[in-house]
This record gives structure tokens, C-alpha cells and sequence, in this order.
């Protein structure tokens, strides 16, 4: 026996040079892909959109619906080559609502190669409206913040529902969409979007608020991206409708009941149970045995993984100079809180503000760390603000999937806009006649 392992471990040092570049793969990948991402991202070219409307417009959120279908479109994974050793990584856009001196604009952030298929997306469903290439937004706010003149209050979003491990967030529960409050009479609608254009009409030229949804559209079944969430909403529903999950049979298990049934075959009749479906009178609920609550659930999560899915963080900031921040932090960070609380639903889901990013003055800064291009409000810019809890942690943490309703229903056009309002307007477009039209 000790032979045995005396063989077995000089085997293992004399092939030691086979299994060094394993050892050292998974010693430095998470590092290594860190570092080619970064580098393959600060090699693209970024544009801002800015969609404008002009005055007296009425459309429903549908239409920023059938745009965020078009543009998920976009997606492609890559080769291993180009994710691993490249850093390549699938398209994604960058949804902000800008609120300042009074103004509320909606800006889209994408590659440059994409800005006229997104514009193009825009004028199907808004033809009326004005899509034009910006400069950053945020170019007038200086590089460090908090400073002498400026402070700031931020925080991530997350879903209410998680799993077990109070980690991984249910992302296959959906949240109140716009087609809850457009069944109500129209006195009782409830924009949220309309509240954020009527709250920016209070902002001065010193403060700014900004909403800001990174969306990387995934596929359901996608395990890098998407963390597979259609297919953990089906198995969701089939845990509430009390089915019995499939699971397949490894072949290590065929082997064994081979063995067994080898020395069985002489005192029983044998029977192949591996890989036999078994049959049971009542595998699953009915469905009419279900309360008029848990149809309605199941009913939710179907809906929400049947339509395409974005992999989100959902970011806010207030900032402000140091004469009117404390003044005005309360009510302008209650108006964005209040707004994202339209969206909760007890019995589904619900976003709010994860408490570990929650900016804080609290204490003094003692560690500052950068962050850099896609992970923050401000691209090439730095907050120096205590986040805590955050230090060791990645931004990818806080991704939520969204469907395209989802999505509509945080980033729209306000269902009707007219006057008063924050939202900056724009006249009605001119498109000018066909050239193929005889001139007269």
C-alpha cells in the first residue's frame, strides 16, 4: 500500500511541468481578465444621444418598449479567444436621466458605431423627436468629489427579493411595470417618470441629479451574463406549482446500477430505474387548486422571462455645492426614493437603494479608491466618497436582470408632456419632402 502512494506521488512530481499552466491559470484569471477588459474598453469609442420631444406629446411606454426589443439586438458573446485573452465583452448602453437647473434630459451613452442604429430605433417609435450627439453632460463638475466646493450622496439599486443565501437577487421576479398604472383611470396614474420631470423644475444651477442604468442585453439560458435567469424562473415555477424537478443522470450512475443490478440478477428480477421517468398520479398542482395570489405570481414570472432581458446596475447621485447640499439632500434624494418605490410590489418584487453603497459623511475618509469609465457616473472621473463596504468588491455585484417592460418602465418619455414641465423640449422635427418628387 505504501508503495502504492509512494508511485502515485512521484508520478504527480514527475508530470509537475504538465500541470503548472493549469495551477497558474486559475491562480491569475480573475486578474487577467480584469486587466484585458479594462483595456479593451478604454479602446472603444463612446457618443452621448440626447432624445428631445417637443411640447404635447402622448405616447404610452410601450413605445420605449418596442425600442428597448430593437436594441437587444446588438448582442453577441464572442469566441473564447476574444473573451478570455482579449477582454472582449458583449455590447452594452448606458440609459442616464439628467436633472439640472431645472431640466430633465434623457441621454444614451453607446458605442459610436451604434449611434445611428440607435437613433434610427429612437425615430420608429418617436418620429416626431430629436436625436443629436452631446458632449458629456457632466463635463462642467470637477474630477475629484467631495471637494471644498462640491459633496455628493450616491447609492446602487437592488431588487427586494433574493435567494437563500440573501446574495443572489430573484431576478425572475418582476417588478411593477407601466402596465399596472395605465389600467387605472387617468386620474389615478402615477407616472414615475412624471414626478422626476416635475421635481427637476426645483433644481437650481448648483445641484444635479443623475439616474444612470448600464443594460447589457443577455439572452435567459446565458450562464456568464446572465446568471441563467429564465431558466431559474422556470424552475421557480415549477417549484410553486409543485412539479418534481428532472434531474438528468450523471454516467457515473449507470455504472453503478450496472454493478448492482450484476450481483442482483441471481436473487431478483432486476429493474433499470436510471434515466426512467417515473410516474406519479399527481406530479403538480392544479392549477384552479391555487389561490388567486400564487396564479397571479406564476402567471408574473412566465410573463417576465418570456421578453428579452437586460443585465443592469441601476446608479444615483446627487451633487451639490456645500451651501445648498445639506439643505436641499433630503428632499431631492426622497423625490428619486419615492419615484423608484412605484415599482415595488409586495408579493413579486421591488428596488431599492443597497445600503453597503450608500455614500457617507459620517465618519472621515481614511482609504480612497478610483473607479474608472463604465463603473461610475463620472467617465475618467473620480468620487473620492467612502462607499461602504465596497472596497474588495467588483461592480458587477449589484446587476439585476430587466425585461424590456422593466427597462420602458424606469427609462420612457413621460406619457404626456405639457407644460409645466422639467423635461427639455424640443420643436417638432422638420423632415423635409422626398427628392424623388417632382419640383414644380
Amino acid at each position: 500500500m505504501i508503495n502504492f502512494f509512494k508511485f502515485i506521488i512521484g508520478f504527480i512530481l514527475s508530470i509537475w511541468w504538465i500541470l503548472l499552466p493549469f495551477l497558474v491559470w486559475f491562480v491569475v484569471k480573475e486578474k487577467h481578465l480584469t486587466t484585458v477588459r479594462y483595456r479593451y474598453r478604454g479602446g472603444l469609442k463612446w457618443v452621448f444621444l440626447e432624445l428631445k420631444v417637443p411640447p404635447y406629446v402622448k405616447k404610452s411606454p410601450k413605445a420605449m418598449e418596442e425600442i428597448f426589443y430593437s436594441l437587444h439586438a446588438v448582442f453577441r458573446k464572442g469566441d473564447p479567444w476574444a473573451r478570455y485573452m482579449q477582454g472582449f465583452t458583449p455590447p452594452f448602453y448606458v440609459f442616464e436621466m439628467h436633472m439640472h437647473n431645472g431640466k430633465l434630459r434623457f441621454i444614451i451613452r453607446c458605442l459610436d458605431s451604434l449611434k445611428d442604429f440607435v437613433a434610427s430605433r429612437i425615430y420608429s417609435q418617436y418620429p416626431e423627436a430629436s436625436v443629436e450627439e452631446v458632449e458629456d453632460p457632466l463635463k462642467d463638475l470637477p474630477w475629484k468629489i467631495p471637494n471644498p466646493t462640491f459633496d455628493v450622496f450616491g447609492c446602487e439599486f437592488v431588487f427586494t427579493k433574493t435567494e437563500d443565501d440573501k446574495q443572489t437577487p430573484k431576478d425572475y421576479y418582476p417588478i411593477k411595470t407601466y402596465e399596472v398604472w395605465e389600467k387605472l383611470p387617468e386620474e389615478q396614474r402615477i407616472d414615475p417618470i412624471g414626478l422626476l420631470s416635475e421635481g427637476a423644475t426645483y433644481l437650481s444651477d448648483k445641484e444635479w441629479i443623475v439616474i444612470q442604468i448600464m443594460a447589457m442585453p443577455v439572452p435567459p439560458n446565458d450562464k456568464e451574463f446572465g446568471r441563467e435567469w429564465g431558466a431559474r424562473g422556470k424552475k421557480e415555477v415549477n417549484k410553486l406549482m409543485g412539479r418534481k424537478e428532472k434531474v438528468e443522470p450523471r454516467p457515473l450512475d449507470y455504472i453503478l446500477e450496472f454493478i448492482k443490478n450484476l450481483f442482483l440478477v441471481w436473487f431478483q428480477p432486476i429493474e433499470w430505474k436510471v434515466g426512467k421517468e417515473e410516474k406519479t398520479e399527481a406530479q403538480s398542482l392544479d392549477l384552479m387548486k391555487l389561490t388567486p395570489g400564487e396564479r397571479e405570481i406564476i402567471e408574473a414570472i412566465e410573463k417576465k422571462i418570456s421578453k428579452p432581458g437586460y443585465w443592469c446596475v441601476i446608479r444615483f447621485c446627487y451633487v451639490a455645492t456645500k451651501d445648498i447640499f445639506s439643505q436641499k439632500r433630503d428632499r431631492n434624494i426622497g423625490l428619486v426614493m419615492g419615484a423608484f418605490k412605484i415599482f415595488e410590489r409586495q408579493d413579486l418584487n421591488g428596488i431599492l437603494r443597497d445600503v453597503k453603497t450608500v455614500t457617507t459623511i459620517d465618519r472621515p475618509v481614511t482609504f480612497y479608491k478610483s473607479l474608472y469609465d463604465e463603473k461610475i457616473f463620472f467617465r475618467k472621473r473620480i468620487i473620492w466618497a467612502y462607499l461602504k463596504g465596497r472596497w474588495n468588491t467588483d461592480y458587477d455585484e449589484n446587476r439585476i436582470i430587466l425585461n424590456t417592460e422593466e427597462l420602458a418602465s424606469i427609462f420612457h418619455i413621460p406619457i404626456e408632456v405639457v407644460p409645466p414641465y422639467g423635461l427639455e423640449i424640443t420643436p417638432t422635427r422638420y423632415i423635409p419632402p422626398s427628392p424623388e418628387i417632382p419640383s414644380v
